[in-house]
């Protein structure tokens, strides 16, 4: 998965394309707070990774991370639309639908870049638990976190 160069008027379109992609899968959603899923998550997710990279492709897939996990989305289509990179971190930070006594894992997280993503996702996720229940916080924080309580 290496990076390729684009040119400035490139960048801008696939920045569009992803965020209008997203956009239009995550219509209609809602979060907790009853706030736009997309703007108050999706969007602000591309905005804290944009602040660590400005891979163009890193950028997208923050758009469309949860685009698998939780539109009718494809990895498929992600491929079509997209390409391979995109696509592939999106699916490394989308979970399979399983979970353990942590919540949900995902086995496909593997890459420094998907990773970017997901401490992005989950900075978001914690930032907007207002309206969840306490024990519901306190399994999400518990599962964030990584490392050990002496």
């Amino acid at each position: 998965m290496n990076k390729i160069e684009y040119d400035d008027d490139t960048r801008i379109k696939m920045y569009k394309k992803a965020r209008d992609f997203a956009m239009i899968k995550h219509k209609g959603q809602k979060d907790n707070n009853g706030e736009d899923y997309f703007m108050e998550h999706c969007f602000k997710v591309t905005c804290a990774v944009k602040e660590l990279t400005n891979d163009i492709e890193i950028i997208q897939a923050s758009f469309l991370h949860d685009t698998i996990e939780d539109t009718e989305t494809t990895y498929e289509e992600l491929v079509k639309e997209f390409g391979s990179r995109v696509a592939d971190l999106v699916n490394e930070v989308t979970h399979e639908g399983k979970s353990d006594e942590h919540g949900f894992y995902f086995p496909r997280l593997k890459s420094a870049n998907a990773i970017i993503i997901k401490l992005c996702d989950r900075a978001s996720n914690i930032s907007r638990m207002e309206n969840w229940s306490e024990k519901r916080k306190q399994h999400y924080l518990k599962r964030t976190k990584f490392w050990k309580h002496e």
